[in-house]
């Protein structure tokens, strides 16, 4: 077979197998689709290349005669200088990558704060940027035990500061001080609330103002006991609302089933494109063709550099899919979809005390719901 290696355009060599060559053929020609060199074997395989411009068009009847492709290559001087155009471009953005990483080494990109709870990392980044730091400070300027005297002097709510760098990271580890007790939280005190749904049993008011009693069925969020007393001259007093309230609580859980469904499976067939990025700029971007009708698609990101300027690359995977009809009587999987109900149920009714359980099978035009319901007993007051 005369090899068609060294051409200007873009062509692809390929090699395929099945019963139905020449049909395949003379569709192409048919259809004006030039094939050079064709070399067809006893085994039912062929050989030929083909203008890449036409590759689409090529596949789609490989497709729809059942002919597999069992090697595809690439060949010419287009091809050839798009594949070195990416090789440089990505040397080159290695190279870049390279020299800015050098410089970036040299000064603090991120501050990192730790141990504040009642200050905002916000309040803590304006203190520092008033004593001259911020996210693009050189690190040969950093006076780090001047900076920890500056902010106890600055800021009254921190008791200890210590500041650390690491990289290109600026780390602030801090303890807030504590302010008594008795001038925090006045007046400020929240309703009991229930946190499941189900039948109050029993009731131990500790402090506040009841607004349930034994025998109410009450749902998930509904208010048990409001945070305050009336005292002898009939005056709300506000206290912190304390109880244990046990009750009958209901887990719920429901698999729904449909006799015919569409269901949606992969093919095995895939088609991979890798874009290259620096500095979240494209460098390349593979305008390799999509085929499929039906797919789907997956990104992954490699990143080629670990450091502060990344080089990644973007892969994207298309998964050929096609749709089938499934066809799955209820009878044949009751069992199975009953335990997976109740399963879900006690998974929901973990660290609770069952006490009873069933369950109810609803069917309708094809389609069957089962409701699984674990009975159990518990403080629905636990905060």
């Amino acid at each position: 077979m005369k090899k068609i290696i060294f051409e200007f355009k873009h062509n692809k060599k390929y090699k395929i197998k099945g019963v139905n060559l020449e049909k395949c053929f003379n569709n192409l020609i048919k259809n004006k689709i030039k094939l050079k060199n064709i070399i067809k074997n006893q085994d039912n395989t062929a050989e030929f290349y083909i203008n890449y411009k036409n590759d689409k068009v090529l596949k789609q009847n490989l497709n729809k005669f059942n002919i597999t492709i069992l090697e595809e290559k690439d060949f010419g001087v287009q091809y050839f200088f798009r594949n070195l155009f990416f090789r440089v471009g990505l040397i080159s953005a290695c190279i870049i990558s390279l020299i800015f990483l050098f410089i970036s080494q040299m000064f603090v990109f991120k501050i990192e704060i730790y141990g504040n709870d009642k200050l905002s990392k916000t309040e803590i980044i304006s203190e520092l940027e008033k004593l001259g730091v911020n996210s693009f400070t050189p690190k040969s300027s950093l006076n780090l035990s001047k900076l920890e005297s500056e902010l106890l002097e600055n800021m009254p709510e921190i008791s200890l500061v210590s500041i650390i760098t690491k990289g290109n990271s600026l780390i602030l580890n801090l303890q807030e001080k504590v302010i008594n007790d008795e001038y925090q939280n006045v007046g400020n005190f929240e309703a009991l609330k229930a946190t499941a749904s189900g039948r109050i049993k029993s009731i131990n008011l500790k402090q506040g103002t009841l607004k349930v009693k034994v025998g109410d069925i009450v749902k998930e969020g509904d208010i048990l006991v409001e945070p305050y007393i009336i005292d002898s001259s009939g005056e709300k007093r506000s206290v912190k609302a304390e109880a244990e309230i046990l009750a009958e609580i209901w887990f719920e859980a429901r698999v729904t089933h449909y006799d015919s469904s569409m269901k949606t499976i992969k093919t095995g067939n895939k088609i991979v494109k890798d874009n290259i990025f620096f500095l979240n700029l494209p460098i390349y971007v593979d305008k390799k063709e999509v085929t499929f009708t039906e797919y789907e698609v997956s990104k992954n990101i490699i990143n080629l550099s670990n450091f502060l300027i990344p080089i990644k690359i973007e892969r994207l995977t298309y998964e050929e899919t096609t749709t089938i009809k499934e066809e799955i009587p209820f009878e044949d999987v009751k069992d199975e979809l009953i335990l997976e109900a109740k399963n879900l149920a006690l998974e929901k009714a973990k660290n609770n005390s069952v006490v009873d359980e069933y369950h109810t099978v609803t069917s309708n035009a094809g389609v069957t719901s089962i409701s699984y319901v674990i009975v159990a007993e518990g403080d629905i007051s636990l905060q």
